[in-house]
Parts: structure tokens; C-alpha cells; sequence
């Protein structure tokens, strides 16, 4: 549904031609099977392994033993959450200068940001475990964390070279609680809740990916502390490659090397970001001759990148899996229920985490960017140099002029497919007698103007959350978990709606971000600027909203942004095009998507609260009459 919506929007609204069509089709069915498969992988051997596990370990291992094996599952299945490989893959893109300390993280030191987001991730299931253990309310941590986080936020934006981190480090709280990570901790905080008795226990398996989203956003904001001072501010690219001592070692930090910051320049070189002149003033003596960038030929089908999704996927599943069987059989001493059906589970795990990612990396991110890539002809026009029709013999007599709205203009006539055409004529294109026109699109929705345009853009957007979470894989059994817990009050079908409205609304918000930062400053609008208020208004609901329902909003903030979501959201993002984004304006966009549907169930939970008590209410007073 989400890929047709994006065709079609694509070739029919924004106008624009979709490249790879039979490539994106085949990409866009794997990721279909492949969903079908993990699911039922998850249902059949996953979550039945996790919560046996939850109901077992502590009466075998103690406090102690519970701990460790909390940290080790958290950490395992984060490294597994292909939603975290998308942040990675997004750092190629990052100009190093706009954002040295951003473009650091997601290239070289992307060892050091997996190992802060499966710290936090680890951190979190720990205290998920302890709070089922010894039956600890659920809203205190929320009051305590989030706060803390949104100041921390607030601080940070302040500073220009931890900024663009700010959003990276929200993205990857909603990154890290996905496919993988929130069934596993789900099943484990249930199988607990069972076995941990107290006026909590029927609900308390909720809650725990409230932590594993909120933690790792500390831990790599801590990061970012850190490594901050060894980075240069941001700058501009000729200043970035100063030979300055203390910039150039900063520099060299970011990039890895000389033969890398070398390479780095060169790709700026290549691509207008450092002049000719710049380049041999930062690099004297160095040759300046850069070969044009190749086509490599990439498919996601051939066979080496066949293997290396399998790989992937293999890496995902087994260990996590292993994990619990060990935990099971040789920790608990127990009996592993349905062996056969727990095996066939987890290759069906596999499988579908191998067509998944596959299908998400040829067909739906790739449409998405397509998308993401069209989405300026809507507010700006398309300068279409690769049509530019060279007309010759041009002088005075070939040049007319007419009245204008802003007085005389001046047109030439071109030569088109159903004759000669008149187009406006621009003097900086005509050499001699010869003038080069080069077309170009009006805006789509020109008459609206530029705000008409970005208000198209956030239509689009917030349709495209709204579909993308019906896909979600961690939801929808979140969605059934939850239906189970609340003894069928709250229906899966009703969470799923709640959930893609609130996504839908905060993908607007953070696109709407984006695009009118353009209107202001260097800056822009600051993402704690939307999370403060943001996150206030969910405190004070929750303190007024059942416990049931504040485990449960809480918790869709971070599963509703997967391995569907994400992928979208970023490529989206990253391909409405440099002139609307800055170097972290893709980032963030998932943390103002993930704030909104806790917002969106809190308030249903009230209301829902609020009609029971009056029901209620009203059939005491017919009793008593």
C-alpha cells in the first residue's frame, strides 16, 4: 500500500518519471514475503523463547544472573535491528564540514554510536526487568528520564557543534526499539510480569520499550560530549581544510587520516563545495585532478549483495536466538516448549529478515527517495539542463518583447516537437549567436506559491506515515500483546489507528520543521524547540491518564518507528534535496513522529476513562432508583 501510494503520488501528483520500476516491483514483493515470514517467525519461536525465558531465569538465577542476561539480550538484539543500519548507511551523505561531530558518528565512529545505542538499549532492559521483578510503577522513571533528556536537548542545541547530534540521538531512540528488539524485550517483560505477583502484574510487561527508547538517547548524547572537542565547529569547505594546525588535526579526526581527509576534498572538489583555488591553497603541492564519478552498476539482486543480506540476516536472528536457547536449556534447566515449532520459527525469523531488508533496500526506500527527490517540484522549479536545445543565428531581430505584469519581457522563439515555441529569453545564455535554452518546470502548485507548496509536501508526508505503520512488524505485535494484556479493552485494530494518525502527524511536524527552517537564520528551528512542549503536554497527560494506558502510549513512541518507518522517514527525508535540508534536516524527523502518538493514545485513554467512570456512574444512579 505504502509503495503504491508513493508511485502514484510520484507519477501522477509531483509529475515526475519513476526510474527502475520492474527493480522497485520485485524489491516491493520481497519486502511483502518477507514481512509475512518474520512475523510469523516472531509468534512461533521468538516471543515464545523470550517469554519462557522471563518466566524461569529469575527463580533460577537470582537478581544477579537476571541482569546480566537483561544486558546481554538488549544488547544482542539491538546490534540485530536493521532500523539501526539505516541510520548508519545515511552518513555518506552528510557534507563532513556542515556537521563534523554528525558526520563522524555515521562514518568512522560507527562502531562507537552502535555500542552507545546497545549500551542504553542493554541499560534499559535491566531496569524493564527489575521494575517487573520487584513491582515498581511504571510513571516515576517517565518523570525522571524525559525531563532530563528534553533539558539535556535544550542545552545541546545551543551549542553549534553537538546540534545536528541532538537529532541523530532522538532518531536512534526510535531506531533501536524495532522488528528485532521490541518483541524480544516484550515477550521477557511479559513472561516476568507473570511470575512477579503484586496489584501490577497483569500489565506490568508494558513499559519496558519506554526505557529501551529513552536510554540509548542519553547514552549517545553522553557520547557526543565526549568527542566533541576533538571535532571543529562547523564550517565552510575551504575552512574545514584550512592547514591551520588545530583545524587541520581536528580534521584529521573526523576523517580517519590524510589519505582520507585528501579523498574528502577531493569529493568536494568534485562536487563545487571547495574551489579550485581553496583546494591548492589547503593542499599545496597536491595534484587537484579528480576523475569524474562512475555509475558502479549497483543492484541489490546481484549475487554478492544477495549473500551479504543473508549474511545480515543470519547475524540478526541466530545469535539473539541462540541467546535464549542457552538462557532456557543450560541457565534454567528447562524444557524448551514445541522445540520443533520454536526451530521453525526462527528460520522463518531468518528468512523473513533476509526478504525484509531486501525488499526495503530495492523497492521501498528506494521508491521513497524517488519521492523524497520529487517532492521540491511542488514549491520550486526544475532547471532541466539535460534537455537544454541550442538554437543558432540568434541576434537582435530574433528577440520580441511584450507587456509583463512587471513590465516589458523579453521572449525568443524555440524549436519544438509541434513547432517553434515562444519561451522567455535570458541574456546570460546567449554566446555570440548562439543561445542555449535550457527548460524549465514551473512549479506544481505555483499558484498556491511557496507556503501552497510546502503544505502539499506535508499532506503527502503525513499520509505516508499514516500507511507506512499499518506495515510495521513490532507493532502489530505490540498490538496483540496489548489486546491480551487489557483482556480485549483495547482492541489491536483500535492502537494500529491511534498510532498511524499520531505517526502521520508527527512526520508533518517534522518535514514542516525542515522546510521552514529555510525561512529563518542559520539554524533554524532547533528540534528541542518542538520536543519541549511536545513532551510537557504527554507528562502532564500521563499523570492524569490510567497506568494501562500511559505503559502503552509510552511505549508505541518507540515501536512505532521501525524497520518501515525509518527507512522511509530518513530516504524521504534525504531526498527532498539539498536546497530544503540542512546537514541533519533528514535527522529528527523520527523523534517528532514518535512523540505524537504518545500524545494520541493518552488522550484516547483519558476520554475512554472518563466514559467508563460516567457509565458507571450513571447505572449506580439507576440502581438506586
Amino acid at each position: 500500500m505504502v509503495s503504491v501510494y508513493l508511485a502514484a503520488a510520484q507519477f501522477f501528483v509531483l509529475k515526475a518519471p519513476l526510474h527502475n520500476a520492474l527493480s522497485i516491483a520485485a524489491g516491493v514483493g520481497a519486502a511483502i514475503l518477507g514481512l509475512s515470514f518474520f512475523l510469523e517467525g516472531l509468534f512461533l519461536g521468538i516471543m515464545p523463547l523470550g517469554e519462557q525465558c522471563g518466566m524461569r531465569l529469575p527463580a533460577k538465577v537470582g537478581v544477579a544472573g537476571v541482569t546480566v542476561f537483561a544486558l546481554i539480550v538488549g544488547i544482542t538484539a539491538t546490534l540485530a535491528e536493521p532500523a539501526v543500519a539505516i541510520l548508519q548507511q545515511q552518513g555518506s551523505v552528510i557534507p563532513p564540514w556542515n556537521a563534523p561531530l554528525l558526520y563522524l558518528l555515521l562514518n568512522r565512529g560507527t562502531s562507537w554510536l552502535v555500542a552507545a545505542i546497545a549500551s542504553g538499549v542493554g541499560l534499559s532492559v535491566v531496569l524493564g526487568v527489575y521494575r517487573f521483578m520487584f513491582n515498581w510503577p511504571f510513571k516515576p522513571p517517565v518523570f525522571i528520564i524525559i525531563p532530563i533528556l528534553v533539558v539535556a536537548s535544550i542545552i545541546f542545541d545551543e551549542n553549534s557543534v553537538l546540534r545536528p547530534v541532538v537529532n541523530l540521538a532522538w532518531d536512534t531512540g526510535g531506531a533501536a526499539t524495532g522488528a528485532v528488539t521490541v518483541p524480544i524485550i516484550l515477550a521477557l517483560g511479559l513472561g516476568v510480569s507473570k511470575i512477579g505477583g503484586g496489584k501490577n502484574s497483569n500489565s506490568s510487561g508494558l513499559g519496558l520499550v519506554t526505557l529501551a527508547s529513552a536510554l540509548p538517547v542519553a547514552t549517545v548524547l553522553f557520547l557526543a560530549v565526549m568527542i566533541a572537542p576533538k571535532v571543529p565547529e562547523p564550517s565552510t569547505a575551504a575552512a574545514f581544510f584550512s592547514v591551520q594546525d588545530e583545524q587541520r588535526a581536528k580534521a584529521l579526526y573526523v576523517a580517519g587520516g590524510e589519505g582520507k581527509l585528501f579523498s574528502m576534498a577531493q569529493n568536494a572538489l568534485r562536487s563545487g563545495d571547495l574551489t579550485l583555488a581553496a583546494f591548492e591553497d589547503c593542499f599545496p603541492g597536491e595534484n587537484s585532478h579528480v576523475a569524474p564519478a562512475t555509475d558502479t552498476g549497483y543492484s541489490v539482486f546481484s549475487p554478492g549483495e544477495l549473500f551479504s543480506f543473508l549474511k545480515a540476516a543470519m547475524l540478526a536472528v541466530l545469535p539473539l536466538a541462540l541467546v535464549l536457547i542457552i538462557a532456557i536449556a543450560l541457565v534454567a534447566r528447562d524444557r524448551i516448549r514445541n522445540p520443533d515449532v520454536a526451530i521453525l520459527g526462527i528460520l522463518f525469523a531468518a528468512f523473513g529478515m533476509f526478504a525484509l531488508n531486501l525488499g526495503m533496500t530495492g523497492g521501498v526506500t528506494a521508491i521513497s527517495s524517488q519521492a523524497g527527490g520529487a517532492l521540491n517540484r511542488t514549491y520550486t522549479e526544475i532547471v532541466n539542463a539535460k534537455k537544454a536545445i541550442t538554437v543558432r543565428g540568434v541576434d537582435e531581430t530574433s528577440v520580441f518583447t511584450v507587456p509583463g505584469p512587471k513590465g516589458p519581457e523579453s521572449w525568443i522563439w524555440i524549436p519544438g516537437a509541434k513547432g517553434p515555441e515562444p519561451e522567455r529569453f535570458v541574456s546570460g545564455q546567449l554566446s555570440g549567436d548562439v543561445y542555449t535554452h535550457v527548460p524549465v518546470e514551473t512549479p506544481v502548485f505555483s499558484e498556491f506559491g511557496t507556503l501552497g507548496g510546502y503544505l502539499a509536501v506535508l499532506v503527502f508526508v503525513f499520509f505516508l506515515g499514516f500507511l507506512a505503520i499499518f506495515a510495521e512488524p513490532a507493532l502489530a505485535a505490540t498490538a496483540v500483546t496489548v489486546e491480551e494484556m487489557t483482556t480485549g479493552t483495547f482492541k489491536r485494530s483500535k492502537l494500529v489507528m491511534i498510532a498511524a494518525v499520531g505517526v502521520g502527524i508527527g512526520m508533518g511536524l517534522g518535514f514542516a520543521r525542515v522546510l521552514f527552517s529555510n525561512m529563518l537564520p542559520a539554524g533554524g528551528i532547533h528540534l528541542s524547540w518542538i520536543l519541549a512542549p511536545c513532551y510537557t503536554l504527554a507528562l502532564i497527560l500521563t499523570a492524569f491518564a490510567p497506568n494501562d494506558f500511559s505503559s502503552i502510549a509510552w511505549d508505541v513512541a518507540g515501536i512505532a518507528t521501525g524497520p518501515i518507518t525509518v527507512p522511509i522517514i530518513i530516504t524521504t527525508g534525504l531526498g527532498l534535496g539539498s536546497d530544503s535540508l540542512r546537514a541533519d534536516g533528514a535527522f529528527g524527523i523520527v523523534a517528532t513522529a514518535s512523540v505524537i502518538p504518545i500524545i494520541a493514545i493518552l488522550v484516547s485513554g483519558i476520554l475512554d476513562n472518563l466514559k467508563s467512570r460516567r457509565v458507571l456512574k450513571e447505572q449506580g444512579e439507576s440502581y438506586a432508583n
